[in-house]
């Protein structure tokens, strides 16, 4: 009976962490594309460092004219230079925020992986779990020549790898891509001070920038408890409330899950 209990006991302590991934990457910054939703506890992701774009909320604030500007019911989808459309960029153009280089650039639609000297290492699109996962190829070089991010992350970490500086060509923009530096993104902590994109990125060995969208209003908790006695409409629209948390949260509970091994409940 002391074996088993003993061996349970291991079980659950390595439960915790299977998974994980071999060499982990020093610092994972998730860049929330709005405000902090005061509903939801981020310190659950406890490898994550959070930062917040409360003026990109503006983007969210009217569903139906970014659906019909984006071509989608929901009115989610985020403008890149390489999607963009006469109508999008009129909706693009009537927001004025510090910010609008996170959509113009189209870095909302990929994840970096900078170097100790703030130099993107690799980048690789999305987020989600064919992305986050240790066989993920990340872009290493303008050439498109690719590499997995455990291999990346083993350069990083274990042997302390940089990338050279690449040269700048003049009235040519190289930044963020492979081989540069970002540009200079100003957001803010959980605790409201600003921040330069530029510094968080830079000072350890392997740092990893996703960018999220999730909704800074919505609240997740009445849409978990029993309708009984409620209005059957104002239930529906909890329970889609926290429904719609949950599948904008994925990203985060995907990075826990496949780079830190960590499996986290969801609210539904």
């Amino acid at each position: 009976m002391k074996k088993i209990t003993l061996l349970l006991s291991a079980l659950f302590i390595f439960g915790v962490s299977f998974g994980q991934m071999k060499y982990l990457p020093t610092k994972t910054i998730v860049v929330i594309l709005g405000a902090q939703n005061p509903n939801i506890d981020y310190s659950k992701f406890s490898d994550i460092e959070f930062y917040f774009t409360p003026e990109l909320d503006n983007l969210y604030k009217d569903p139906e004219t970014l659906a019909e500007a984006s071509g989608l019911k929901d009115g989610m989808k985020l403008f890149t230079k390489n999607t963009a459309d006469a109508k999008q960029m009129e909706v693009l153009n009537a927001y004025n925020g510090t910010n609008d280089v996170i959509f113009k650039k189209g870095l909302s639609k990929v994840s970096y992986v900078f170097d100790k000297e703030g130099v993107v290492y690799g980048k690789f699109w999305g987020v989600n779990p064919s992305f986050t996962g240790s066989d993920a190829y990340l872009v290493k070089n303008k050439s498109q020549d690719s590499e997995t991010l455990k291999t990346l992350l083993k350069e990083l970490v274990k042997k302390g790898d940089t990338r050279k500086l690449g040269k700048i060509k003049k009235g040519k923009d190289y930044s963020w891509q492979p081989g540069y530096k970002p540009t200079t993104i100003t957001v803010l902590d959980k605790d409201g001070n600003s921040k330069d994109i530029v510094e968080l990125v830079k000072g350890n060995p392997a740092t990893i920038l996703y960018w999220v969208h999730v909704n800074s209003k919505f609240d997740p908790i009445p849409g978990t408890k029993s309708g009984k006695d409620q209005d059957p409409e104002e239930y529906n629209n909890a329970v889609a409330r926290t429904m719609t948390l949950d599948k904008q949260m994925m990203p985060l509970f995907d990075i826990e899950k496949y780079i830190y091994g960590k499996k986290l409940d969801k609210y539904l």
